[in-house]
């Protein structure tokens, strides 16, 4: 029996070379294909559904205002033409208001907006270019304003708890400074405070630290839109230079091997310190006279202390015992950054990711608020100090909440759909890089002849692997929602104590099992990218690797979670430190302070750092897995693709 053989016998059937591999295998199964054809139904089914919604909604009727008798402001939806009044002016903490030109800039507590229009009393200074309401409003005689009903004596305290007032919740409030937001005209701190100080009601909080806080993001946006060239220009410009300049680093000889083994070392350093520490204050403490501390302050401190003492114990023999797959780790995330480096157009993948994430969310957003639309108003009605005031609100009948349900059931599809087909792509082009012997033929023909692969076979797989966490996510979903439903209708009885527990339990368990999931289907769509197998056949492959491959697996989690948290920081840090200098130097004069736009930088180059890490991630566990393969196909003979650290770690360590 040959080596090849052999190795099948003990590690599983053979694995044939996947070295040229240019199209489907002989083990495609149907359900791979199925799911295909399911996905392509599902946005087929959910278009339809978007057309219907869009040939019986109306948009404006979710993202304008509305007022509290269902006139839709800025249209001419509803009993009341409404076209010159866009704004919503909120005159009770219900969310009922009226439709106005302008959101007011004034604040007035002599002047009341209400249901039936403006009222004022003597000494208003506000008119109507401060604040015009419709004035069809006034035909609204149930809800118009007097003395005795909205502002009794004249008196502000006796008018916040009017019948019209109604402290908040009645048909009128005072006339605010407001900012506008998405047609909402919304209070602002300082008039909420001089209403409270001329009502003589609650407390009053400092108008100068809303005004404080109004005028730094002033200039921070000011700055911000100064340097808006220097923010983007560095903030993903540079980001990407400086991520490239970071895999570069990981190459030179003894750099990684450096990082991987002090910041080991210095973990356990860092818990044998934390333990001395512990020990020694409890020592220090515990016999002073009188003694400041309790027992049980000493006791747990002291068992903390012990604690991390084990926990420094516990990490020197994981790395005692996993220190030959630390140093196979090492090599991995070496090759690794070869991999990135060699095809540098992989980092734009994600760009393309988010293009279609952009474009999927954008078409999906028109259908949900379409179909938000499909619904007939109702007025709710609340009662406080025997006043009752009515609110409108949409309700749906089964139908639509159930194509509500299909909806979100669609996005979670579709998003782990792209999500997928980006992971198999990176996967691919990497084992690409490592199953071909010339490596500077590689370059971005190889990211764009991976991405025509996986869109010519493979998106049975990304659909198969998406549909299981789609179902999941859903499944979640809809127990938030029952436990929504079950919270509302127990609160304040102790049942609610059970179904909040009921409820958090089962949350517990989708998620765990989510994250199991995504690594199982992770796994498996490398396998997807390397042997061109089925979806089954994959994440069967791929869960045997990790097992029979669980130190290595653990090891490289370690060492490439090292590697990437220093990278981010790394990235991060660099990046702002170079804007800061360049703007400091060119466009210093042109802001109030470079503080706002450096950290706005940093934050950009983090989010840059993150995408870039995500590949790099992947690209490391690809490697893993050809590493694998290669090494139970090819084991140490001339024709293993194995190169650099990992050849070595073959030729020292490698048994057979």
């Amino acid at each position: 029996m040959n080596n090849d053989d052999e190795r099948s016998k003990n590690k599983g059937e053979k694995l044939h070379a996947p070295a040229d591999f240019d199209g489907p295998s002989n083990d495609r199964v149907c359900t791979d294909v199925l799911c295909s054809l399911l996905f392509l139904s599902m946005v087929g089914l959910m278009t339809a559904l978007g057309i219907y919604a869009v040939q019986n909604g109306d948009y404006r009727i979710v993202l304008y205002p509305m007022d509290y008798t269902g006139n839709v402001c800025g249209t001419n939806y509803g009993e009341m033409d409404m076209t010159d009044y866009p704004n919503l002016y909120i005159v009770n903490y219900l969310g009922g208001g009226v439709c106005v030109k302008d959101c007011p800039k004034l604040t007035d507590v002599a002047t009341l907006v209400s249901y039936g229009g403006l009222f004022q009393v003597d000494g208003a200074v506000a008119t109507e270019d401060d604040i015009a309401v419709s004035p069809e409003y006034a035909t609204m005689e149930e809800f118009v304003c007097t003395e005795d009903k909205c502002y009794p004596n004249d008196d502000p305290a006796q008018s916040f708890f009017s019948t019209g007032v109604n402290a908040g919740l009645g048909s009128a409030f005072y006339l605010g400074e407001t900012e506008e937001y998405l047609g909402r005209c919304i209070m602002t701190s300082g008039a909420e405070n001089a209403i409270q100080l001329a009502t003589e009601v609650g407390s009053v909080a400092d108008i100068d630290s809303y005004e404080d806080v109004t005028e730094f993001f002033s200039r921070l946006y000011t700055d911000i839109y100064a340097a808006l060239e220097w923010v983007l220009g560095f903030g993903f410009g540079a980001a990407v230079a400086v991520s490239f300049l970071y895999t570069y680093l990981l190459r030179i000889p003894g750099l990684l091997c450096t990082i991987i083994w002090s910041t080991l070392f210095g973990a356990m350093g860092l818990l044998v310190f934390i333990g001395s520490y512990s020990l020694s204050w409890v020592e220090e403490n515990e016999n002073a006279d009188p003694q400041v501390y309790t027992d049980d302050a000493f006791t747990g401190t002291r068992w903390f202390g012990y604690g991390a003492y084990i926990s420094a114990g516990i990490l020197f023999l994981i790395t005692c015992c996993q220190r030959k797959n630390i140093q196979l780790s090492i090599g991995i995330v070496k090759e690794a950054a070869r991999s990135v480096q060699s095809m540098p157009t992989i980092i734009l993948f994600p760009a393309i990711q988010s293009i279609a994430f952009l474009g999927f969310v954008g078409v999906w957003l028109v259908y949900a608020i379409y179909l938000a639309s499909v619904g007939d108003l109702e007025t709710t009605d609340f009662s406080n100090t025997g006043v009752t005031i009515s609110v409108r609100s949409f309700q749906y009948d089964t139908q639509t909440e159930y194509m509500a349900w299909y909806l979100i059931f669609c996005f979670f599809w579709t998003i782990e759909f792209i999500e997928a087909v980006g992971l198999i792509v990176i996967a691919r082009a990497v084992a690409s890089w490592y199953f071909t012997r010339d490596k500077s033929s590689i370059g971005t023909g190889t990211v764009v002849h991976s991405m025509k692969q996986v869109m010519t076979y493979h998106l049975g797989t990304a659909a198969f692997g998406s549909l299981v966490i789609a179902i999941l996510q859903a499944i979640r979903a809809v127990i938030t929602y029952i436990q929504k439903k079950l919270d509302d209708s127990t609160e304040g009885t102790e049942a609610n104590k059970i179904v909040k527990c009921i409820g958090c339990m089962f949350q517990c368990c989708c998620c765990i099992l989510d994250r199991y999931i995504r690594f199982v289907n992770k796994h498996a769509y490398i396998q997807t990218a390397i042997f061109s197998s089925s979806f089954c056949r994959s994440a069967r492959d791929g869960f045997f690797l990790v097992l029979r491959n669980a130190g290595r697996i653990g090891a490289i989690s370690l060492v490439s979670d090292v590697v990437i948290v220093i990278g981010k920081i790394f990235i991060a840090t660099l990046t702002g430190g170079l804007a800061y200098y360049f703007m400091d130097s060119y466009i210093d004069d042109k802001l109030i302070s470079l503080l706002g736009p450096t950290i706005l930088i940093i934050i950009i180059a983090y989010f840059v750092a993150s995408m870039f890490f995500n590949i790099f991630g992947m690209a490391c566990e690809t490697i893993l897995h050809c590493f694998v393969a290669d090494e139970e196909m090819f084991g140490d003979g001339a024709d293993s693709y194995a190169e650099n650290d990992l050849k070595d770690w073959i030729d020292k360590h490698a048994e057979y």
